[in-house]
């Protein structure tokens, strides 16, 4: 009789072995996340650029309302203004502007407080993301007064982004042409930026609570989160565009003398023109253009909220 021979399957090795033997790859690049955070970006810069010039056009005038801005628009430039007027500037300065911000929040935080973003608290994801804005600014002041410089042109005095570059160029020179308002620029961002991470978890966190579905979540976390920055900022970004607006008008006067370059990063002097403001208009003057504020970069936090994740998601990054 044949002898039975039991068979006895090999044990496949555990994947404690193949750790042992394959170390762990290397972590993370932080470049790894731009392609991801640049197309997020620039979504985002598109979709929201006619809230942009309707922004732009109340906050230089406190006082304007959305429908009167929108109605002088059209008719000084038609419909075709939306396309023409600082959109150049525009898609390049915000998609610039956002992408730098995002990516360099998660570096700040790890490099300010030595832990993983992931790991903060609201408040060090707030301080980060407002020191991410200090490069952002310095990199995007040129293209934010030439968009704006633009935007306001209702006598169309300029024609096109490498006219209205030059004259600022040659009439003010290169800081006192590119860098107008520098202060208010740079307040504006941190606050909105820091306001935007500080709150944006909270947010998310208490829809979820009522709204399951995590898209919906994430679209009014990002939206609120958005319009509580906008609450922070909105009176810094109508000084700024007051500033703007004034020296860009007198750059055409061969008489007006030039502001002292010192005055586009002197704190005291914003402040000064924002009680000026204050004093004329009230708090309403310093948020005119709230509401429409609102839209703008509420609307952008809230596409910022659900593209970001979904966009590093599709790419293979964190």
């Amino acid at each position: 009789s044949g002898v039975a021979v039991a068979y006895v399957r090999p044990s496949r090795p555990s994947l404690a072995c193949f750790a042992n033997k394959f170390p762990m790859s290397k972590p993370q690049s932080a470049f790894a996340t731009l392609p991801p955070i640049t197309g997020a970006a620039v979504v985002t810069s598109i979709t929201m650029y006619p809230a942009d010039v309707i922004r732009a056009i109340c906050m230089a005038n406190p006082g304007t309302g959305p429908a009167t801005a929108l109605s002088g628009f059209v008719k000084a430039h038609g419909l075709a203004g939306f396309v023409k007027q600082g959109l150049a500037a525009e898609i390049a300065r915000a998609s610039f502007s956002r992408m730098i911000k995002f990516w360099l929040q998660p570096v700040a935080h790890q490099t300010v407080f030595g832990k993983d973003v992931k790991q903060g608290t609201p408040f060090t994801k707030g301080i980060a993301g407002a020191l991410a804005t200090f490069p952002e600014v310095w990199t995007i002041s040129p293209l934010e007064n030439l968009k704006l410089a633009e935007q306001l042109d209702k006598e169309k005095k300029f024609n096109g982004l490498v006219d209205t570059s030059r004259h600022l160029m040659r009439t003010r020179g290169f800081f006192g042409g590119f860098y107008i308002g520098y202060i208010g620029m740079q307040m504006r961002q941190c606050l909105w930026t820091g306001g935007f991470f500080l709150t944006l978890d909270f947010f998310r966190g208490k829809y979820r609570e009522v709204i399951p579905n995590k898209l919906a979540s994430d679209i009014l976390g990002g939206f609120s989160a958005g319009v509580f920055g906008t609450t922070l900022n909105c009176w810094t970004d109508v000084v700024r565009s007051v500033i703007q607006k004034e020296a860009v008008a007198a750059t055409f006067d061969p008489k007006a003398k030039p502001a002292p370059l010192i005055n586009h990063i002197n704190p005291f002097h914003f402040l000064s023109r924002a009680l000026s403001i204050y004093s004329a208009r009230g708090i309403g003057g310093l948020y005119s253009g709230y509401p429409i504020k609102c839209v703008h970069l509420g609307g952008s936090g809230a596409i910022l909220a659900v593209l970001m994740p979904r966009f590093k998601k599709m790419w293979g990054v964190e």
